[in-house]
């Protein structure tokens, strides 16, 4: 399969302003709303793989509904880390994540679907588990990103969370 046109935006833009394109705004979200919400979120998902031609890219920018699904799996294990040397460093620099090139080098599409659904549901329970062992106190420990972006607890949960809700509509949407 042919390498995805590369997605080049800042996403931190939605830390500051209601999303253009899914119209989310993750500003209010909470650590226990996502605790709450994500089970929700992965049957969503679920229910995407059981369509018909899960591994099809419709378009050169979007990826298949079943990379779609693994990079959310990949994004959650990633954000899991991140979460966890925010509680162990002070102010540690995040290591680069490529989620176009983790797409590629991981052949999302070429994964058997009850191995994506099982890594689903692996990477949510792990994120729900972590979010959950946090004690409030803990919300303000800040991460940079190597670009410089700085990240709270509370925010790199939102941009998660976004990232969750984002790639449902991306599923869901008419244009799909």
């Amino acid at each position: 399969m042919s390498e995805i046109v590369p997605d080049q935006k800042n996403w931190t833009f939605v830390l500051e302003s209601v999303c253009p394109e899914c119209q989310y705004d993750v500003r209010t979200v909470s650590v226990s709303d996502v605790i709450e919400q994500l089970p929700d979120a992965v049957q969503r998902y679920e229910a995407a793989l059981a369509g018909p031609e899960v591994r099809v890219r419709t378009n050169p920018a979007r990826w298949s509904v079943q990379e779609y699904v693994t990079h959310v799996a990949h994004m959650l294990v990633v954000m899991n880390h991140r979460l966890d040397l925010m509680l162990e460093q002070d102010d540690p620099t995040f290591p680069n994540w490529d989620q176009d090139q983790a797409a590629n080098e991981g052949d999302y599409n070429a994964l058997d679907t009850d191995e994506v659904i099982r890594q689903l549901h692996q990477a949510s329970t792990g994120y729900t588990d972590k979010l959950g062992s946090i004690d409030e106190a803990s919300y303000s420990r800040r991460g940079l990103r190597s670009n410089g972006a700085a990240f709270t607890v509370e925010t790199l949960n939102q941009y998660a969370w976004h990232d969750v809700v984002h790639h449902l509509w991306d599923l869901e949407s008419v244009d799909a």
